[in-house]
């Protein structure tokens, strides 16, 4: 029983424990927000390790992320070292863990994807794959290429076996037979969906079969017609909806109103029976009886807005759904003549297939999606003979994140379990990623399987947020994922309870912060030419800096932004710098459009091409050159007709031999040394850079050194390779940590699986579903939607496949969005605050299948669902007054005197010296424009002087042991290397980074001195400084207290020598005496 102290160490409940223990079923953890998943995923390996002696090389457990599986790999490894420590453990108990250790960092703890390339590495020869592929996974850009000549291919490959069908083809998609753009995102889009499949050629081909003539609607296949016919019902719905809500407001609020009434009631009993058709699948009917019931007029009502209101909306839906009602023959004709269409798209699809898996194989090498694809072939070639082995090999398979599974990879999950030993941790309600195929009705499937062998666990407790943002979420989603004709729940096992005392301490209401824009518009002028998101982004901006001056959360980092996409970032960019908060913000515009990038990609277009005025205009303007808006203007009066290049030449520009240089450069040594080269003019690289330009800088010049090594080195075919693929959303590398004191901005899935102490969401007031505005769409289940085209007139029709892929799409859509608002509303641990702009009154709907399908964004939906609530835990603020949201103001961007610190401060009973340091840091007004932060750069400087030898310093020296290091930092410690009293030092015992302990009094004084030089009868304390403009008098002042301590500390360790101590300010270069009258002086 003593392996069990380990998992007794924390308080469990009920359900994890038996998450934790239970074995021998297909086990199924459903783990609300909050519910400590993670924690219980290690504990059960634990479990399963120790008490039940199973090794972590017969387990596997998949992630999604690859961060996700090396914290696992962390956790396991801190519990199997605390393990070890344990007093009383047995040598075979030692033994044990010490061998998981040695395994644990082989171990099959990965995300499923690098789990397939296991197997693929392992049995590649059962497919007859060349094995050198394996080694080379192709990146975005290569990808983005080869498709590209797949497709062209593919296209020359139709054209030339039948132009005529290939032309009509053409033209389906577009009026202009020569634009292929259209008809390419087809062959993608189809090609992505099939992709998800086991059979990617069989899906394309089924999805074809699906449009071949039928005599019936009924005759659909199956999905098709029950979703089909469920749009049909739905539809209908919406109408009875909105009438049953003027029936009701009659008997409430007009109960003498008889002749309204009875209209209600008649078209709602001819209502009805269209209803009842579509659930029968009789599409005639359910058009007699709902053309029926459209007739049928209700009359408006006197002095009744609000009723009159509803019968304007009633009348719309209904002259809507009439207009997109077809006749059975009309639908049953245009499924024949799209499937004229369908034939030879599917055919051009399967074609661009073929050739781009010879493109993979000749450049040998394997895109992402075929990890999984060869992974299920080795599963399932030789009648299952590697599955087999891996059912043997595995005794326990966990699959986290279960939720956003695809068919595919299910599939390979099934192929190598024995049947009940697969533990499945996962939530419908964070299922987020259908864009990447992942699909939640496995799940749901799967919670409702009654198999024997089946599990199934709730997860019910809240570890992270406060009460009340719990009984909020709680409230909120009770309402809004139980909407009839809706696929997710929220039941009583979704209904979290705090799970520690402490979350029901310290608690604030959720709030809405509801931004009147007519009201603040009329009352503040600087908001009358403000846009509504730049309203709201400088209304967070001023609430952050409001609460990090007032509230307990005094750290830029404990806030977060949430919003649902990138493109809002921009304005709480521009916000965030007004105010002088310090922020990350990843734009996320794409890798190749940053600024750093853009500026570059101009100088290879003037390598290229020197009469492109666009791009040499911006490498002029650029810190390359740093030409401001009145020289270049003067220029362009000059230059008359003449190009621009001309003109630098005449003038010597120093320009013109930088374009000479780099274009020999580039033909003799290629586009690496070209990059390095270009870095280097005027130190755009040192110099000029941010943090986040360096990174982008040194990623590109990781794609030029790929290109050059698979490709050549032209710079002509690296720059058409980047043009290709510039619209990719390639992320940026983030140049900030999680201890960084910032304030950070990020997409709700960006956000996922993290927690912050308070958080702003950037609601939302329209929801747009992007897929249906394609020509072609496709669905995992239901094939290829598309609408019937006549040709020559271009009149356009939606087919019935393309109706009932369209509702599906619209309604997973909406249901996600929700899941989405999910997430993002449960990342708060103590304040949670939402906001956004309201135009009118504040939505008071109820909650229903009609006002889902209306698409009004989160705004809506949270207010309509709140609307009558009176909890504690809810607050709706509704922001007016112009005071609120005033114009906020730049803060000052100069250094100014940090005022002395006249208060005694007493000493701890357990003191570090550091900690009684000041700053002379005054945050960046613009932190992005800040090549490195301050403190970020002391410690490199610190950290440099550390490693540096005592022997002479030299450029070269420094360079070869900190290969990363800044040219500005390089000049600073050479300035002090030829410092008199550091070459004295340096030819002393040094001890850098010296960590001491002294008892003085009742103190434990404890901490780092940054360098000690010692003889036989001195000691030299230097600590090293890089506040940047801080004079002498203001360091002694900042630094006195804390140099007063170390000396104190010397003096003990040291009784019979000297101690002298210094300061050292790279930004003065200049060593300051620090001495016991400095510290009295400082007071």
């Amino acid at each position: 029983m003593k392996e069990r102290s380990l998992l007794m160490a924390i308080q469990w409940s009920e359900e994890q424990l038996k998450a934790i223990h239970t074995v021998n079923h297909n086990i199924l953890v459903s783990a609300s927000a909050g519910a400590g998943k993670t924690t219980v995923l290690v504990a059960r390996l634990m479990k399963r390790m120790l008490q039940d002696h199973i090794s972590i090389d017969r387990i596997v457990a998949m992630t999604f992320t690859e961060a996700a599986a090396s914290e696992m790999k962390k956790r396991l490894l801190q519990s199997l070292n605390d393990k070890l420590q344990e007093p009383n453990l047995s040598e075979a108990e030692a033994q044990f863990c010490r061998q998981q250790l040695i395994l644990l960092q082989s171990a099959h703890i990965s995300t499923i994807h690098s789990f397939c390339l296991s197997v693929i590495k392992a049995d590649y020869a059962l497919i007859g794959l060349n094995p050198a592929r394996i080694r080379h996974i192709f990146d975005d850009a290569a990808v983005a290429q080869m498709k590209e000549k797949a497709f062209t291919q593919a296209c020359r490959n139709h054209m030339r076996q039948d132009p005529e069908q290939f032309t009509t083809l053409l033209q389906y998609f577009s009026s202009r037979s020569e634009d292929i753009s259209e008809l390419k995102k087809a062959v993608l889009a189809i090609a992505a969906k099939a992709g998800g499949s086991q059979d990617p050629q069989a899906w394309i081909q089924a999805a074809a079969e699906a449009y071949a003539p039928i005599a019936r609607l009924d005759q659909l296949p199956s999905p098709l017609k029950e979703i089909f016919f469920e749009r049909c019902a739905v539809e209908a719905g919406r109408l009875e909806d909105c009438a049953v809500q003027m029936q009701r407001l009659l008997f409430d609020a007009y109960p003498d109103q008889a002749k309204q009434a009875n209209e209600i009631l008649l078209f709602l009993g001819k209502l009805t029976p269209a209803i009842q058709a579509a659930k029968n699948a009789d599409y005639r009917e359910y058009c007699r009886a709902l053309f029926g019931a459209i007739q049928t007029k209700i009359s408006t009502l006197k002095d009744a807005l609000e009723f009159n209101n509803l019968r304007k909306q009633l009348n719309a839906l209904s002259k809507d759904l009439v207009s997109r009602t077809y006749s059975e023959e009309t639908l049953l004709s245009d499924l024949a003549l799209t499937y004229e269409v369908l034939k030879p798209l599917t055919a051009l699809t399967l074609d661009y297939l073929t050739y781009y898996a010879q493109l993979k194989e000749a450049q040998e090498g394997i895109d992402f999606d075929d990890m999984e694809h060869f992974a299920y072939q080795i599963l399932t070639a030789e009648k299952g003979l590697a599955a087999q082995r891996y059912r043997e090999r595995f005794d326990e398979i966990m699959v986290d994140e279960f939720q956003d599974s695809n068919d595919l990879q299910n599939a390979i999950i099934g192929l190598i379990s024995r049947g009940a030993n697969v533990f499945r941790v996962g939530d419908v309600k964070q299922s987020i990623y259908r864009f990447r195929g992942g699909k939640p009705q496995i799940m749901r499937d799967l919670m409702n399987d009654p198999h024997p062998e089946n599990c199934f666990i709730h997860l019910s407790s809240n570890y992270r947020s406060k009460q009340m943002i719990v009984d909020f979420n709680n409230d909120l989603f009770l309402r809004l994922m139980n909407i009839p004709g809706c696929s997710d729940q929220y039941t009583d096992h979704d209904c979290v309870k705090t799970g520690a005392p402490a979350q029901k301490q310290d608690n604030y209401p959720v709030e809405f912060h509801a931004l009147m824009v007519k009201a603040l518009k009329e009352q503040d002028e600087g908001t009358e030419n403000l846009a509504a998101n730049q309203i709201k982004a400088q209304y967070i901006a001023q609430q952050i800096l409001t609460m990090h001056e007032t509230s307990d959360f005094r750290h830029w980092k404990d806030y977060v932004v949430l919003v649902r996409s990138h493109a809002v970032k921009t304005h709480l960019k521009q916000a965030f710098e007004q105010a002088g908060i310090p922020y990350y913000i990843d734009a996320k515009a794409g890798f190749f459009q940053s600024e750093a990038m853009q500026i570059l990609l101009s100088w290879f277009r003037i390598l290229i091409n020197p009469a492109d005025n666009l791009s040499l205009t911006a490498v002029l303007s650029s810190d390359f050159y740093q030409m401001d808006d009145e020289e270049l203007a003067e220029l362009a009066m000059k230059r008359g007709r003449r190009l621009l290049f001309d003109m630098l030449k005449e003038m010597h520009h120093p320009l013109v031999a930088d374009r000479q240089r780099l274009n020999g450069l580039v033909q003799k040594q290629g586009l690496c040394a070209l990059l390095d080269a270009m870095f280097q003019i005027h130190h755009f690289y040192e110099e000029h850079c941010t943090a986040q330009q360096r990174t982008n800088c040194d990623l590109l010049r990781q794609k030029a050194e790929q290109y050059s090594r698979e490709h050549s080195d032209s710079l002509t075919g690296f720059l058409g390779m980047i043009e290709q693929v510039s619209e990719e959303k390639t992320s940026e590398a983030i140049p900030v940590g999680n201890e960084d004191d910032v304030v950070k901005v990020m997409t709700i899935h960006q956000s996922k699986g993290l927690q912050f102490p308070v958080v702003f969401y950037w609601a939302s007031s329209r929801i747009d579903i992007m897929d249906k505005k394609e020509t072609c769409i496709a669905d995992a289940d239901l094939g290829i939607g598309l609408p019937a085209l006549e040709l020559p007139w271009r009149f356009k029709r939606p087919t019935v496949i393309r109706q009932a892929i369209e509702y599906k799409i619209t309604l997973e859509e909406l249901e996600e969005n929700i899941r989405i608002l999910y997430v993002a509303l449960t990342r708060a641990q103590n304040q949670m605050i939402l906001v956004d702009t309201v135009k009118g009154e504040l939505p008071q709907k109820p909650i229903t299948m009609n006002t889902l399908l209306e698409r009004k964004g989160t705004t809506d939906l949270i207010l309509s669902a709140m609307r009558q609530s009176q909890a504690v835990f809810w607050k709706v603020r509704m922001i007016e007054d112009r005071w609120e949201v005033q114009q906020l103001q730049r803060r000052c961007p100069s250094i100014v005197a940090m005022p002395r610190y006249t208060e005694e401060k007493p000493l701890p009973i357990t003191l570090t010296p550091s900690e009684t340091e000041q700053t002379a840091y005054i945050p960046a007004l613009f932190p992005n424009r800040t090549a490195i932060r301050p403190a970020q750069r002391g410690i490199q400087l610190h950290e440099a002087v550390e490693l540096l030898p005592t022997e002479e310093w030299t450029e070269d020296l420094i360079r070869r042991l900190l290969p990363e290091i800044r040219l500005s930092d390089i000049r600073l410690l050479l300035q002090l290397s030829r410092q008199s009293l550091f070459q004295q030092c340096q030819r002393m015992n040094v001890e850098k980074e010296l960590s001491f302990a002294v008892l003085s009094g009742n103190e434990l004084i404890h901490g780092q001195m940054d360098y000690v030089a010692q003889d036989e009868s001195h000691v030299i304390l230097i600590d090293f400084k890089s506040d940047r403009h801080a004079q002498v008098d203001q360091l002694k002042t900042l630094y006195a207290r804390q140099i007063s301590i170390y000396q104190r500390c010397l003096h003990q360790m040291y009784p019979e020598k000297q101690i002298q101590a210094y300061l050292y300010s790279f930004d003065l270069d200049q060593f300051i005496e620090m001495t016991p009258e400095t510290e009295l002086a400082a007071a």
